[in-house]
């Protein structure tokens, strides 16, 4: 029996929006050198709000508590999705992501809410670093020759360039999720969700 889950807690993302970042990913893969990203699946990209990692199936239950109540105190707030870019930057590239606008207060608060819920239920202990909210759409893989980081490095700033807002959208609420690692990539299945039922002031 499975005593143990590979969990995170997220936003998940409609189906028009998973589609303006397939587009963006078919961009970038046209300006770049081929196999030189492993470009995330459109159905797995999610805006992480905690990665729990290796939880107990016991404690299943409290994680679930607390996501329901960092929902319940919650607004549904609206986000959109604008620019593109990499960590740690263009000349070395290594994630690359699409940004996150919008009321960047509400997630924040509601990302520190959840983390403290956790903590407290759980034993969960947040990031220290500041969150930054990003959707990741491709990992550089190993061993790139310096020339291919170069062009991706460019290819990704001739987006950036272009600047504007790919689409918005409303959330309304967050996902308890499951991540299977298997060797095709990850396969991922809701486990729970909280709504946003707090009341605007």
């Amino acid at each position: 029996m499975m005593t143990t889950l590979r969990v995170f807690i997220a936003i998940d993302l409609p189906d028009d929006a998973r589609a303006k970042l397939a587009d963006v990913q078919s961009r970038l893969k046209e300006m770049t050198p081929p196999n030189t990203v492993r470009w995330t699946a459109p159905q797995n990209i999610h805006l992480t709000l905690h990665f729990l990692g290796d939880v107990a199936v016991a404690d299943l239950h409290k994680i679930i508590a607390a996501l329901e109540l960092a929902g319940a105190a919650c607004v549904p707030f609206s986000l959109a999705l604008e620019g593109v870019g990499c960590f740690p930057h263009t000349r070395r590239p290594r994630i690359v992501w699409v940004g996150i606008s919008g009321q960047m207060e509400i997630l924040a608060q509601m990302h520190q809410d959840l983390g403290a819920m956790l903590q407290k239920n759980i034993g969960f202990r947040p990031e220290s670093r500041p969150y930054s909210p990003h959707l990741t759409i491709g990992r550089v893989k190993k061993g790139i020759p310096p020339r291919r980081l170069t062009q991706l490095g460019q290819a990704i700033e001739s987006q950036q360039r272009l600047g504007g807002q790919l689409i918005a959208l409303e959330v309304k609420e967050i996902k308890l999720i499951k991540s299977e690692l298997k060797p095709d990539g990850p396969v991922y299945t809701p486990l729970a969700l909280g709504l946003l039922r707090g009341v605007r002031k």
